[in-house]
């Protein structure tokens, strides 16, 4: 799950990260080998309450989406031509018609949407509701909500453990991680975690559960099976979010206020050493064949790459847009999308450019205010 810095910071430590703008455009390039087997961007732009669509072809903004207040995450369905945004402060989900690339409805949930996920096979969608201490459910053939289902306070990050029909829920307010029974659409148990518990992630067989801990410089590791702590790892100050290798050998975690980013081995559960990158290091993203990991540096306005199985180094730091704050590769690795909130920009990286000296900046694409999230589809 992506929460924006702005917001998270002030459910954190209540300090916002979102600034002004200034809007830049490179000149327009064909895309390498033919057009991608993908279509289209979307981007949630917090700061005017709107969805940016991006033509992959062209590389340019061809359409905005009006939706909800202050959009920041956005969801695309695995199966339908359906994407979810959950807008924070008018408390909706705007539901858009990927196709046709226009709002269908905006449904009514709790107040602060903060987290959503679908079921694996899209029929229904899950929906974490920061400031009403609840779990929406929609269903995405009629539209509507089904269900709201209780929460501990204040919960903010969703993910599904496997077929047990679990659905973990991480309360930032109470400091717990809790479990949907699906089939009950009830919570049945919570675990305790340090201060300021934000993230979580699964191993790919889901026998661990790690779960960041902002407010303690902590990252915890979770027994799923028989649902106990195994250890808390002291990983660097503030960390905000974690990316796993795609083998769930390796977790690496972005420490906003140390300028490093450290590895978890997830076997032994123990601190495998760390890369220095840039300033404030928010948010990673990595390559499908665990051979490059892509940090934006918040503070630095850069992208930081590393290549985690060749040595703890930078290979290359690239100049983005200001405060770029979430990345995202497209499925053939081959593009990297920076948002920069500072800028109200997209900044795109030509991934097989990239080496010491040559920045392989591709385009950048002007959006709405504040750029926070992104769907391709």
């Amino acid at each position: 799950m992506r929460l924006s810095p702005g917001l998270r910071r002030v459910l954190g430590s209540c300090v916002w990260l979102l600034i002004g703008y200034s809007q830049i455009r490179c000149n327009e390039k064909p895309v390498p080998g033919g057009a991608p087997p993908f279509s289209y961007a979307y981007v949630t732009n917090l700061g005017n309450h709107t969805v940016s669509v991006i033509d992959l072809h062209s590389f340019k903004n061809i359409k905005t989406i009006p939706v909800g207040k202050s959009p920041d995450r956005i969801v695309a369905s695995p199966v339908a031509d359906l994407l979810l945004a959950a807008n924070l402060e008018s408390s909706s989900i705007s539901a858009i018609d990927s196709k046709n690339q226009v709002v269908k409805k905006n449904l009514t949930v709790g107040r602060n949407p903060i987290d959503i996920t679908f079921s694996p096979d899209g029929r229904f969608a899950y929906v974490a509701c920061y400031s009403s201490n609840l779990v929406a459910v929609i269903d995405c053939q009629s539209l509507n909500v089904v269900r709201n289902i209780k929460t501990e306070r204040g919960p903010v990050s969703l993910k599904f453990s496997d077929i047990q029909k679990k659905l973990w829920v991480v309360h930032q307010v109470e400091n717990t991680v809790g479990i949907i029974d699906l089939t009950q659409l009830t919570m049945v148990d919570s675990i305790p975690l340090p201060k300021g518990p934000y993230g979580l992630i699964f191993l790919p067989d889901y026998s661990k559960l790690f779960v960041g801990s902002s407010a303690t410089d902590t990252v915890t590791a979770i027994d799923v099976k028989n649902q106990k702590l195994i250890s808390t790892l002291f990983s660097g100050r503030t960390p905000l979010q974690m990316v796993m290798k795609p083998d769930g050998g390796e977790i690496y975690v972005n420490n906003f206020d140390a300028d490093s980013v450290t590895i978890i081995n997830t076997a032994t559960c123990e601190l495998n050493g760390s890369f220095t990158v840039g300033k404030n290091p928010i948010c990673g993203v990595i390559s499908r064949d665990g051979n490059r990991l892509y940090v934006a540096n918040h503070g630095s306005n850069t992208v930081s790459v590393l290549d985690p199985p060749n040595g703890r180094q930078v290979i290359a730091s690239i100049a983005v847009g200001m405060h770029p704050e979430t990345v995202a590769l497209t499925p053939d690795d081959l593009f990297l999308f920076v948002l920069n909130s500072g800028s109200n920009d997209v900044s795109v990286i030509r991934t097989d450019l990239i080496q010491p000296g040559n920045s392989a900046l591709y385009a950048v694409i002007p959006t709405g205010a504040n750029p926070s999230s992104i769907a391709i589809k």
